[in-house]
């Protein structure tokens, strides 16, 4: 890592579940987890089975917050398994926003509990905390700025700003007419931008209230608001490698700084 760069490793790019097979070998099965360093620190976005890969990308950190965009299954799925979870040398402040009135820790504690896990975040060796998602929040250098998106039962996006760099993470968070606006002022100029992008236009018609882009839209937006890289995630299931490099072709007509994510895809924004 270069001084005064920010690192991106893309950990997991998939959406709604995880899946495996040699037909996902490219793009990678795992859902979506992001991990974003400095020279000083570090900090993760979601904690989908992504999250399972991150011993070989850490070094010093054994604090380690984590930003999750909403709780349904795919983005928290790889948090109890995580080997660091594990270990009573790390903690875990976990950060995100109330849902139908229920706390991020109730949200969570909704799926690590019987019957559905067999024990919850108090029982697990690590020191897991819970605290709201506030419009500004600062961690060792790293400013994390949030605001609400449009999905289902709610999202949270995260602007992050760190070493001079500016990147967006915008997963699950369908770009409206009406949030367009807001959208690309808070996207605007950034160095990178991750953006859903799941669904093709023949696709979209049946999808449209699901939460998510078409990923040509998404593109367009990307171009929209001026940030210099962008990589498309949250890839459909049923999506195969063959599907998503025919994708790649087809956002890259219309914004040629746009491309797929891929798992284990390392970022280095100078």
């Amino acid at each position: 890592m270069q001084n005064n760069s920010l690192d991106v490793i893309i950990l997991g790019s998939r959406g709604s579940i995880p899946v495996s097979g040699t037909q996902f070998s490219h793009f990678g099965g795992a859902t979506c987890c992001v991990l974003v360093r400095t020279q000083s620190a570090a900090v993760i976005l979601d904690a989908g089975t992504g999250l399972l890969q991150l011993t070989p990308y850490l070094r010093h950190e054994r604090c380690l917050p984590i930003f999750l965009s909403h709780c349904h299954a795919d983005h928290i799925l790889g948090l109890p398994l995580c080997p660091q979870v594990l270990s009573p040398d790390y903690q875990f402040p976990i950060y995100g926003a109330t849902s139908d009135g229920n706390d991020i820790r109730s949200q969570v504690c909704a799926f690590l509990s019987p019957p559905l896990w067999p024990v919850g975040p108090e029982q697990l060796p690590a020191e897991l905390t819970f605290h709201n998602a506030e419009p500004r929040m600062e961690w060792n250098g790293i400013l994390v700025e949030s605001a609400p998106g449009c999905h289902p039962g709610g999202v949270t996006i995260y602007r992050i700003t760190a070493s001079g760099k500016k990147i967006v993470y915008m997963t699950d968070c369908t770009i409206t007419e009406e949030n367009r606006p807001f959208l690309l002022d808070f996207c605007r100029d950034c160095d990178l931008l991750l953006c859903d992008g799941q669904y093709s236009e023949e696709q979209w018609p049946s999808k449209a209230n699901f939460g998510h882009n078409c990923w040509t839209y998404a593109a367009q937006f990307g171009k929209d608001c001026g940030a210099r890289s962008m990589r498309l995630i949250h890839h459909d299931n049923t999506h195969t490698d063959q599907t998503l490099h025919d994708a790649q072709k087809q956002v890259q007509t219309i914004n040629d700084t746009c491309t797929l994510a891929f798992e284990r895809e390392e970022i280095v924004i100078l």
